[in-house]
């Protein structure tokens, strides 16, 4: 796409990135009343809570689940005008230089005749005609700017009977605008029924599931503006605002797919990653070359099968660690065989026999690793690539427990359906995917783990992937 950046460019927007976090007010309201003036919608809340759980989710948009706050229709505190303006207030207050705030509207503009001033309009709105009940798009931005925060944008997809963009333009000058004006049905069909054309298009962008809408694997107000004006016919696209010449980071998609920051459970990390499959078919006699005899029993087979996989390995395991130290650059002393499996810088890999009958089972394969893996894109991949190893199984072992049970609902708003469910276990499916939550690990099963950590990663496991680990950043 055009717009990428390039190293200079880059590396500067990673450090602007870096230097403070995200702080998100999303408002969604759908439950206007009619006899003051305003229509009902039917999105605007289901838009709110969409665009807030991208933040609460998503490590790449680096906001804490604390920081991010929704107030929408028939969910919590009213978004009323009082409720919104406190929220704004909170926002810009509680912010600290270099942070970014971000606040998002999904609901009605309006227009008063004769008077000067855009509103945004509360679920409380009374008149069509009061200014006093509604809210100033010139009081937003007063109350944005004073904020200590490096940065703000402000989102609007607002339904709306009289603000022109070039309203918008006057009122919110001073800060960063991509708004969305519809005046009446929507020109463009929305791609997800429970979401406005607009936002539809957004949260998807949000989540680093739009190749288009990034730059160099970073989510600008830039290039977001590009990919999303892309999908709309020319009088329909969003509007864009930049008060300055620096380019606005939402996300950064350049750093690992499932990073330690990821996976915090009240501040512990988890301790290791674990990768298994055991799909490799052989025979006893094939690892027991001078075994003249099997009527021994299963258990015993398998015993002594596994005290000579070593060897059976041997040459395998030789050019193993050749195909390791060549990729990874590691000194000799760094790889070694170790009766059945591996050591290397911060991972083991090893191989078992498991008997599926009596003379034939299937060698399983083991691979655990440090955080430290999961900090360079790619790099799970490519170690992945030199064992010839495709797990069907991935652990993440925890520091410290959790409480399984508790974790239900949190799954549940997420697409995961429960299957089984006791205080120490649960199990739920998503798709073809499997989870099993215990108190010291969390195991996704039948996810393609190799598509999951490739440097361009399959967007459908991430997304389970993500929905699963949400459990323990909130939300």
């Amino acid at each position: 796409m055009t717009g990428g950046l390039d190293q200079r460019q880059g590396d500067a927007l990673t450090r602007q990135f870096a230097l403070g976090r995200a702080r998100v007010l999303a408002v969604g309201i759908d439950d206007y009343d009619r006899e003051c003036g305003f229509e009902p919608l039917t999105t605007c809340k289901n838009d709110a809570l969409g665009f807030a759980d991208c933040f609460r989710d998503l490590p790449q948009l680096d906001a804490e689940p604390g920081t991010v706050k929704a107030l929408v229709s028939r969910r919590g505190p009213t978004p009323s005008r009082g409720e919104i303006i406190k929220g704004l207030r909170e926002l810009a207050r509680s912010s600290v230089a270099g942070e970014r705030l971000i606040f998002y509207f999904s609901g009605r503009g309006h227009r008063i005749a004769g008077d000067p001033h855009s509103y945004l309009v509360p679920q409380d709105a009374f008149a069509d005609d009061e200014p006093s009940c509604l809210i100033s798009v010139t009081l937003v931005a007063e109350i944005l700017s004073s904020a200590r925060a490096g940065q703000t944008l402000v989102i609007l997809d607002v339904c709306s009977t009289g603000i022109s963009r070039e309203d918008l333009v006057a009122s919110l000058r001073d800060l960063t605008l991509l708004a969305s004006v519809s005046r009446g049905p929507a020109s463009t069909r929305s791609p997800n029924p429970q979401h406005s054309a607009f936002t539809a298009f957004l949260l998807p962008a949000l989540r680093g599931e739009e190749p288009q809408a990034l730059a160099e694997r970073r989510l600008t107000v830039t290039s977001l503006h590009g990919f999303l004006s892309a999908q709309f016919k020319r009088s329909a696209r969003p509007l864009l605002l930049e008060s300055t010449g620096e380019a606005m980071v939402l996300a950064d998609f350049s750093g690992p797919v499932l990073n330690p920051g990821a996976l915090v459970v009240d501040g512990r990390l988890f301790e290791a990653v674990e990768l298994s499959v055991g799909a490799r078919q052989v025979a006893v006699k094939d690892i027991l070359t001078e075994l003249s005899r099997t009527h021994y029993s299963q258990a015993y087979l398998e015993a002594r099968a596994n005290a000579a996989l070593g060897d059976y390995l041997e040459e395998e395991f030789g050019r193993t660690v050749s195909r390791l130290r060549a990729r990874f650059k590691w000194a000799s002393s760094a790889v070694s065989v170790e009766g059945c499996g591996l050591a290397f810088p911060d991972g083991h890999y090893s191989v078992s026999y498991e008997a599926t009958e009596k003379t034939r089972g299937v060698l399983v394969e083991h691979l655990s690793l440090r955080p430290a893996w999961l900090e360079v894109p790619g790099l799970v991949f490519d170690l992945l690539d030199c064992l010839n190893l495709h797990p069907d199984r991935i652990t993440f072992a925890l520091r410290e427990g959790c409480a399984p049970a508790r974790s239900v609902p949190q799954l549940e708003v997420r697409g995961w359906a429960i299957t089984s469910e006791l205080p120490h276990r649960v199990e739920a499916a998503h798709g073809d995917c499997t989870l099993i939550l215990e108190k010291q690990a969390l195991t996704l099963v039948d996810l393609p783990l190799r598509e999951m950590f490739a440097e361009t990663p399959d967007r459908d496991a991430v997304r389970k992937a993500a929905a699963a680990l949400a459990v323990f950043h909130g939300g």
